[in-house]
């Protein structure tokens, strides 16, 4: 008998103890905010384009030489002036040598004649040496300057040859062709490889022409470069002047920022305007929140998480674009803490990121 009192005092204990604790009140969450704002935009579609270097050049040599050292690969990113090829120039210094040590014998023999001619000017001038004679040597001392500053000349031209023995890159880009090795003889105008510039890399965007008359040239395009999922900002530059006999489609040409291990002909995906311009609610990506496949965002009223749903037209970089009538400019939404909430939970706001 007491041991069943013992048992239903215990029960009730146990009974109160769970009504309290559920009534009890869930502590606030702690969120992070941002706000939607309002801005003019066209409907955006996804179009895929390709990568391309809108400045290639083939390097070719200006002088004939045996390749002595190669410092580049194919593929490989360079900068302007790094070298790319040396020469081998054993003959262009002997020849640099021997035109120095010309220059040396001029100048003994210029030295040697201007005291020649000094001392003939002092007879001259006292009537001891013949007029013939002074002015055949200061000929000959004017000759000599001549021949001096001709071999000055024929000795910048071997300099510049062995310059060119040096081969760079003419601006930043990557090799996308080599053509010789270490040992091959390059003569003048061959080329030795081909080289892109990284800083005239654009992405051609095939469009259908009737998509023309929404797009300016010079306005921004977001690009994605699929093999990275890398996320850059082009520009639109003009229109590669040919359109498809067939399709009727034109090529946007948009530049793109230098990039680093890009291929031409890689695949590309450009956000080209399709409509004209209306007015847009911004809604922060990190906002959304996916419920059985249809798409929410939380706001807070009176420090309590409202949620409410959301039609998404578009994307644009890290915004969702909508016109979902109850999401208003200005209107707080939770950007950071909304996967754990609950409709009408009680949130304490700790930051916004705005």
């Amino acid at each position: 008998m007491i041991m069943r009192k013992i048992i239903q005092i215990v029960s009730i204990l146990i009974l109160n103890l769970a009504t309290a604790t559920a009534f009890a009140e869930v502590p606030p969450a702690r969120i992070f905010v941002s706000t939607i704002i309002e801005q003019q935009s066209s409907q955006l579609a996804d179009m895929q384009g390709v990568l391309y270097f809108d400045k290639v050049s083939g390097l070719s040599t200006e002088v004939d030489g045996l390749v002595k050292s190669i410092y580049f690969s194919k593929g490989d990113t360079v900068k302007a002036g790094e070298i790319l090829i040396r020469l081998n120039t054993d003959f262009i210094d002997k020849d640099i040598s021997l035109k120095k040590e010309e220059i040396q014998c001029i100048d003994i023999k210029i030295e040697h004649t201007a005291k020649n001619l000094k001392r003939y000017e002092n007879l001259f001038n006292q009537d001891a040496a013949s007029e013939t004679d002074y002015e055949n040597l200061s000929y000959s001392h004017r000759e000599l300057i001549k021949k001096r500053d001709a071999l000055k000349v024929g000795l910048e031209k071997i300099m510049l040859k062995k310059n060119k023995s040096i081969l760079r890159a003419p601006f930043d880009g990557i090799i996308l062709e080599k053509t010789v090795d270490v040992g091959a003889w390059v003569s003048h105008g061959m080329i030795f490889c081909k080289i892109g510039s990284t800083r005239d890399l654009f992405v051609n965007v095939p469009i259908n022409e009737n998509l023309l008359r929404f797009i300016k040239i010079g306005s921004p395009m977001e690009i994605t470069i699929n093999a990275y999922d890398r996320k850059v900002t082009g520009r639109v530059e003009g229109i590669l002047p040919l359109a498809d006999k067939k399709t009727k489609s034109v090529s946007l040409k948009v530049r793109i920022p230098d990039q680093s291990l890009t291929v031409a002909n890689m695949s590309a995906t450009a956000c080209v305007p399709t409509s004209v311009g209306k007015s847009m609610k911004l809604v922060p990506r990190d906002a959304l929140v996916s419920i059985d496949g249809k798409n929410f965002i939380y706001t807070v009223i009176e420090n309590r998480a409202r949620r409410l749903p959301l039609d998404i037209l578009f994307y644009k970089g890290e915004h969702a674009c909508s016109d979902t009538p109850d999401v208003l400019p200005g209107m707080i939404v939770v950007t950071d803490g909304n996967q754990r909430l609950k409709d009408n939970q009680q949130v304490t706001i700790v930051g916004d990121r705005l």
